[in-house]
């Protein structure tokens, strides 16, 4: 019995070295970080992206590993705050078994990290942070598989004016990397489109009163209210209040906004007819993710969106890693390298995924959903460069 397990064995690493995967003793332990909003008020989308990363590497595992190595997956939750974020970074650089992290979602936690990650040569993979100037700071460990804000607010912009007619607009956001930055992207954008009636103010995330800017709103009855704003718990209170203070002008939301339980049914039909973008399409139309749908909404229950970007994140990241470990050594600096050369992904989002010398996805696309019932309808595609 003893002869047979010792030859089962051998014929096992015999395999695994034909394959270029048996892992040197250097290589104690593969861990990629997973760092989000996993607690406070962008919890429920954190928590999907946290999930999904974890499913990912849940499906390596089940196929063995990397190198017969079974990954270990390390949460860092920011908590939506860049001090938290950066205690964060530095303690997954600090971890020289973390060979890649699948975040930060939120920009101004990117732009705050940046220097860390690069510092440590620590490669990262947002899904959903969207700031311009993430990629243009010359930090070659940031890469990112959404659009950028100089696509979405065009795009955003075009509808308004375009699909929607609307000559009044007023946008409102908090004072924060993304939210800044999407607003002016759409501000110019509807200035070369011609629309010349637009207000703007700015707001306190996490407020539960509104009424003193939506006082300011009503006197200039706009045709349509965008709201950036990263928590859903944000556009509830701000579309409630503006029915409740008898503002008829069309909602406009931004990616937080696309969350069935925290928007939807939280404003009790103050959302009806809203209008809502987002970086990822309708995940249920795409044949090629149904495994993953069902094999998520098994385990945590139904999708918003904010997943399946951080599905193939990490399923990039896990290449890479298994890539750099082709000769049973990884370095991080071979792996940001793997990461950098991605082409031609295939992906469960709809396109493939490609970076370009920044890090930043070519391609990609802004789709616009529309409240209906208890449901957002995909109503809009805008795609490009």
């Amino acid at each position: 019995m003893k002869r047979l397990i010792l030859v089962m064995a051998l014929i096992s690493v015999f395999i695994l070295a034909a394959s270029g995967q048996v892992m040197s003793d250097s290589v104690k332990a593969i861990k990629i970080g997973a760092m989000g909003p996993f607690t406070g008020a962008a919890a429920a989308p954190g928590m999907e992206i946290f999930n999904s990363i974890k499913l990912a590497v849940e499906e390596k595992n089940a196929a063995g590993g990397i190198g017969g190595v079974t990954m270990e997956l390390v949460m860092g939750d920011t908590a939506g705050d860049a001090a938290q974020g950066v205690n964060v970074a530095e303690k997954f650089c600090a971890d020289k078994s973390i060979y890649g992290v699948v975040g930060p979602a939120m920009s101004n936690i990117a732009a705050a990290t940046l220097r860390n990650y690069s510092g440590c040569e620590l490669v990262q993979i947002s899904s959903a942070a969207s700031a311009n100037n993430l990629t243009e700071k010359g930090y070659n460990t940031f890469f990112r598989v959404t659009a950028r804000n100089d696509a979405h607010g065009p795009a955003v912009a075009a509808f308004i004016a375009k699909d929607l007619g609307a000559k009044r607009v007023y946008l409102l956001n908090p004072k924060d990397a993304y939210s800044q930055g999407l607003i002016d992207e759409v501000a110019a954008a509807l200035k070369k489109l011609g629309v010349e009636n637009v207000w703007r103010d700015t707001v306190v995330s996490g407020e539960k009163d509104y009424s003193p800017v939506l006082t300011k709103v009503k006197t200039r009855n706009p045709d349509l209210v965008l709201f950036a704003s990263k928590p859903a718990p944000d556009h509830t209170v701000m579309v409630r209040q503006m029915r409740e203070l008898g503002i008829k002008a069309t909602y406009f939301g931004t990616e937080g906004a696309k969350d069935l339980k925290e928007f939807i049914e939280a404003s009790e039909g103050a959302a009806e007819g809203a209008y809502v973008y987002h970086f990822a399409t309708d995940i249920n139309k795409i044949p090629e993710a149904q495994s993953y749908v069902k094999a998520y909404e098994s385990k945590h229950g139904s999708l918003s969106g904010f997943g399946p970007s951080a599905y193939e994140a990490t399923k990039i990241l896990i290449a890479a890693i298994e890539a750099a470990a082709a000769d049973g050594k990884i370095s991080r600096k071979e792996v940001r390298e793997k990461v950098a050369a991605t082409a031609g992904h295939k992906s469960i989002l709809g396109f493939p995924i490609t970076f370009d010398k920044k890090g930043d996805l070519k391609g990609g696309a802004t789709y616009i959903f529309k409240v209906v019932g208890k449901e957002f309808k995909l109503v809009s595609v805008a795609t490009g460069e």
